[in-house]
């Protein structure tokens, strides 16, 4: 039976091989999904950040470094506990990961729901009074042996109209689509920082035109296929 992406990535991870497609995940994740929410990291930083734990150039604020830091916990996070189920419980400690020690933890605390309105950007987001009941009836009606693509990106876009934290939504938001596809053989993807404003607009326009968010998603699929084919070809 060949490997799947998630059999490849894991085996990696339990072997310390390096340079290989589990380091790929875990740099350009953390570098394109932070430096989407404004971070300075760049790509090489965030290499160095991952690799030896310094980062060449200066300038930047604590939060940034440490969210950067925080991700590669996250996604190791995320990958050992990838055969439960996604509960509320699991997301909220994925945000506990991301942010913990930033100044968000001081002001709103981690690990828990908004007490506060929010905004995405200029969408307007579910109050904090109707999040947990909007979050319990969104993981019943996502609850699924089989997920496919169509599956996980309505589920992303109805995580962010929720918004349900405090500040990370669009992060966490964006693990849990690679979390879903790598779980259930869908080919995985990374949305390039780059094409920001293509996934925004995709998000904004889901309802009306869906087709958006999911064109833009499969081209960065095709991406993905592209690094992946010799570890594909290597493992199997």
């Amino acid at each position: 039976m060949d490997k799947s992406y998630l059999d490849i990535i894991q085996l990696e991870k339990e072997k310390g091989f390096r340079n290989g497609l589990y380091d790929y995940i875990n740099v350009k994740m953390s570098y394109d999904t932070n430096r989407m929410e404004g971070s300075t990291l760049t790509f090489t930083d965030t290499q160095a950040l991952y690799e030896k734990n310094i980062v060449p150039t200066g300038g930047h604020s604590f939060d940034d470094l440490l969210e950067g830091k925080n991700h590669f916990e996250l996604m190791d996070f995320m990958l050992t506990t990838i055969d439960e189920s996604l509960t509320e419980r699991l997301i909220k400690e994925f945000h506990q990961i991301l942010k913990k020690g930033t100044l968000d933890e001081e002001r709103y605390g981690i690990g828990r729901y908004k007490g506060i309105p929010n905004m995405a950007g200029e969408q307007k987001v579910a109050e904090p009074h109707a999040v947990p009941e909007l979050m319990r009836n969104l993981l019943e009606s996502y609850d699924k042996k089989d997920a496919t693509l169509d599956d996980v990106l309505r589920f992303h876009h109805e995580f962010e109209l929720i918004h349900p934290f405090q500040d990370g939504n669009g992060r966490v938001g964006r693990l849990i689509m690679l979390r879903e596809c790598l779980k259930h053989d869908i080919t995985p993807f990374i949305i390039s920082s780059d094409r920001k404003e293509e996934y925004i607009n995709g998000l904004r326009f889901f309802e009306a035109k869906p087709h958006l968010l999911k064109e833009e998603v499969m081209a960065q699929q095709e991406a993905f296929r592209g690094i992946a084919e010799p570890f594909v070809n290597h493992y199997n």
